[in-house]
């Protein structure tokens, strides 16, 4: 048998691994992300499902402290949703800044593919905070919950422990 030489070897080594990866979503076959009623359209804001699976948040497990006794953090682990669409859905919120995400009872603020991120409020009445901390609360999630790329739970928005964010399957 030749012997390859070690930068043939090493192009075969990239090349084998590339069968790996999984390819980015592209305009062709991205999830669409859909926002929670009354929320901007991804047109409005310039962006397009594909745009949104590109950004990747910043990794920071101290992302959301506990904010409040009123409600401790969690992960579940009974029906996981695919990680990157609750990232798209974070990356969505997370666009909308300084924008109100409120909720009276429940409330979806966006869907892509099978992950729900959604709001609950467990004061009663009307609890509202910027989106960009919802998402945040949803970071809390996808950071520290993460089985296999797969995530689901509840965390808080940050600053404001009214509003719980959580991240579970979607169904139509």
């Amino acid at each position: 048998m030749a012997k390859l030489g070690s930068l043939t070897a090493a192009f075969l080594c990239v090349l084998a691994s590339l069968g790996n990866v999984a390819a980015l979503p592209t305009a062709d076959n991205a999830v669409e992300v859909i926002p929670g009623p009354g929320l901007p359209s991804l047109v409005s804001l310039g962006l397009t499902s594909a745009d949104l699976f590109k950004k990747v948040p910043e990794i920071n497990s101290t992302v959301a402290p506990q904010l409040s006794k009123r409600f401790d953090d969690f992960c579940q682990n009974t029906n996981l949703v695919n990680r990157d669409n609750a990232i798209a859905c974070y990356n969505y919120l997370n666009a909308l800044g300084t924008t109100a995400c409120g909720v009276d009872t429940n409330i979806d603020f966006c869907v892509a593919g099978d992950a729900h991120i959604g709001g609950s409020n467990i004061a009663g009445g009307h609890a509202s905070s910027y989106c960009r901390d919802v998402a945040t609360g949803a970071l809390w999630i996808i950071n520290n919950c993460n089985i296999n790329n797969r995530v689901e739970g509840a965390a808080a928005a940050y600053g404001n422990g009214n509003l719980i964010v959580s991240i579970e399957p979607w169904s139509a």
